[in-house]
């Protein structure tokens, strides 16, 4: 170690030391970068679901509409049937 050291001049640490720091720093910037970009795509899901169950909700909404419209007039064929 010591015959490394004595090979290697003190710009040539600190500039190692400054590389490290940038690298470290160019770190946690990506990580929180992919933090936010998984934080975008669940509420992009979930803005999703939630249209999704609106549109679910709509069509029931209408099903059940429909089946009483039809109820009713199978009553009035039968009335005029019958």
């Amino acid at each position: 170690m010591d015959k490394l050291l004595a090979q290697v001049s003190l710009d040539e640490i600190d500039f190692a030391c400054d590389l490290e720091r940038v690298l470290a720093e160019q770190v946690k910037y990506l990580r929180r970068v992919v933090e936010v970009l998984a934080e975008q795509e669940r509420i992009e899901k979930n803005t999703l679901v939630r249209e999704l169950r609106t549109r679910i909700a709509e069509k029931e909404r209408e099903s059940t509409r429909l089946r009483q419209e039809n109820a009713l007039l199978r009553q009035q064929i039968a009335f005029y049937s019958g």
